[in-house]
């Protein structure tokens, strides 16, 4: 038995599609491509709905065949027409938002608080080198884009499916870090090298601002201490993800030995 077929872009689930391309379905957001597609089914993330080409059932079959119902063929025109991407690869879904529990942290675990990090370039890179560097849960502030979105989500490589995410603003972060004894480390120029902390072990997370403005004065203030990355003479600048990415993995080295 094949799935229904989906010839329209008028077709409610099309434009359902659609909306989620642009960040706008309710509930709802767009996954594009195999790896994102596998991604979702290893981790069983809730998905509304799966558009295959229709030319490319056969190869997805055996993984989309229990949840047939959900599944609908496309003429490859139409999902390229739904997607962003120059190439959607033959598949398209619509994964369910849900709720991610705060996470309870443990005597070693790390974090991230994305602090109006604006470009959903950069907060997919970040995302990714959060669940590469172990991080058990990233907090999305107020400014921030939108991790889910098709841009971020992309280039977290479907980290964001593996990681908890959840949406807060700096009160309810900070309230959480208080409660929760972890170690706040804002990222800075001109901050500590990761060496030259000296704290001790514990759960800590890193903040990390927005490029023009940096930190928020919240979360500023509330640090236990500033880090940095020590750089040549005379440069003194690197992209919000790169600088994040390098602490995450520094930070784990120094503190979790």
């Amino acid at each position: 038995m094949q799935p229904k077929r989906i010839s329209s872009p008028q077709n409610p689930l099309a434009k359902k599609v659609r909306l989620a391309a642009r960040g706008e379905a309710a509930g709802a957001f767009l996954l594009e491509g195999r790896h994102l597609l596998r991604e979702a089914l290893a981790v069983g993330w809730p998905l509304e709905c799966v558009l295959v080409d229709e030319d490319h059932w056969n190869r997805w079959q055996a993984a989309l065949g229990p949840m047939e119902e959900r599944v609908f063929l496309c003429p490859p025109a139409l999902l390229r027409r739904l997607g962003t991407a120059p190439s959607p690869e033959g598949v398209l879904a619509l994964g369910i938002r849900r709720d991610r529990p705060w996470p309870r942290p443990g005597p070693g675990d790390r974090f991230l608080y994305l602090d109006a990090v604006q470009d959903p370039v950069n907060v997919g890179i970040l995302v990714r080198s959060a669940r590469a560097f172990g991080v058990a849960g990233a907090f999305v502030g107020p400014g921030t884009a939108d991790p889910f979105r098709p841009t971020a989500l992309s280039r977290s490589a479907g980290a964001a499916l593996h990681i908890p995410l959840v949406a807060t603003d700096a009160q309810d972060f900070l309230g959480w870090k208080s409660r929760h004894c972890v170690t706040l480390l804002a990222a800075e120029a001109g901050g500590l090298a990761t060496r030259d902390l000296g704290l001790a072990p514990g759960p800590w997370a890193l903040a990390v601002g927005n490029e023009g403005r940096g930190l928020s004065e919240p979360i500023r203030s509330a640090a236990d201490a500033r880090v940095g990355i020590p750089m040549e003479a005379g440069w003194d600048s690197l992209n919000v993800a790169a600088a994040g990415s390098i602490l995450l993995y520094s930070l784990a080295q120094a503190l979790n030995r």
